[in-house]
């Protein structure tokens, strides 16, 4: 009943509990029973006495099937799709089904994350039914040295997918990180397992910041689809369906040609492109500025020392005004 209140309740408008309960035959009582939990677990749903619920619109909760019908042809096939309320990370739920069914094309999506990862170790926030937190697992042939720069390919994919739901201004800070208006928006962490000079498996994870609001926890700016103010797609199972179509594209373009394909598009996009940047591994830290990438997907740092080549891995990029 939850999907169909959620249903009615997707133009934005307010609706009372009397006017739902009588659209969908049960009482005033049982609408108010069905959202109680997802207003306790932070769902963006607005409760006015007198007036009833409302909730942004478009935002529904996660449908499987919504969204392998969104996508086209044979391509809701590619994957095999797993939709979970609660994982503790959709990158662990993808790899333990990995173990468990052996290794094939599939997707994890949840509607919220209890231990939720980005780069090095840190916590992506992961509310109940506001964001997206999902993860694509593809085989790899010829070991992870055909993987270099897949990372950047995955941001400028998202990018591109967003553009197409009505979303300007979204910009890539190397190596995986999507920002608009300067803040973060969304995040890519890519897991790679198996003989890592032969057949591999490599977990694609992609976290974006949808319906969120507020979020007292993290240490950094960060930014929403909502909180950014532009009238794109809001519907998280439309968007996941933008994203994975226009990822499969560049999954068989990657595999042919490699990041070099997508060399010059992602410096389009590249934010902190010109900038002086500094480039933090453990207590090591380079000041420099950001040439661009190289065709392998490495920043181009000139420091004092000249021109150096920095790989991804257990570093951080920063403005070198920041503090």
């Amino acid at each position: 009943m939850l999907h169909a209140i959620l249903a009615l309740l997707a133009d934005g408008q307010f609706h009372s509990g009397e006017k739902l309960g009588e659209q969908l035959g049960v009482s005033r009582a049982a609408i108010w029973k069905a959202l109680q939990p997802l207003e306790q677990q932070g769902f963006p749903l607005h409760r006015v006495r007198g007036k009833g619920y409302r909730i942004p619109q478009g935002a529904v909760l996660l449908d499987r099937a919504v969204v392998q019908a969104a996508l086209p042809g044979a391509l809701a096939e590619r994957w095999q799709w797993h939709l979970y309320q609660q994982v503790d990370s959709t990158n662990a739920q993808a790899q333990r089904l990995v173990a468990e069914t052996g290794v094939r094309p599939l997707v994890v999506i949840a509607e919220q994350q209890t231990a939720g990862r980005g780069r090095r170790g840190r916590q992506w926030s992961s509310p109940f039914g506001q964001n997206l937190y999902m993860s694509f697992v593809e085989p790899v042939s010829g070991g992870a040295q055909g993987l270099e720069g897949l990372s950047l390919v995955v941001g400028l994919t998202l990018v591109q997918a967003l553009e197409s739901c009505g979303y300007q201004g979204c910009r890539l800070k190397w190596p995986n990180d999507v920002l608009l208006d300067g803040a973060k928006l969304a995040g890519v962490l890519l897991e790679i397992s198996g003989d890592l000079t032969a057949d591999a498996v490599v977990v694609i994870g992609v976290g974006v910041n949808v319906l969120m609001e507020a979020d007292d926890e993290i240490d950094q700016r960060w930014t929403s689809l909502r909180r950014c103010g532009q009238k794109g797609v809001l519907d998280r199972n439309q968007l996941i369906a933008a994203f994975a179509s226009r990822l499969a594209e560049s999954l068989v373009l990657f595999s042919r040609e490699g990041f070099s394909a997508f060399h010059a598009r992602w410096q389009d996009y590249d934010a902190w492109l010109g900038a002086e940047v500094q480039v933090i591994s453990g207590d090591n830290v380079r000041t420099g500025r950001n040439l661009g990438v190289t065709r392998q997907g490495a920043l181009r740092l000139l420091s004092e020392g000249g021109e150096v080549d920095v790989n991804g891995g257990e570093v951080s990029l920063r403005l070198s005004h920041a503090s």
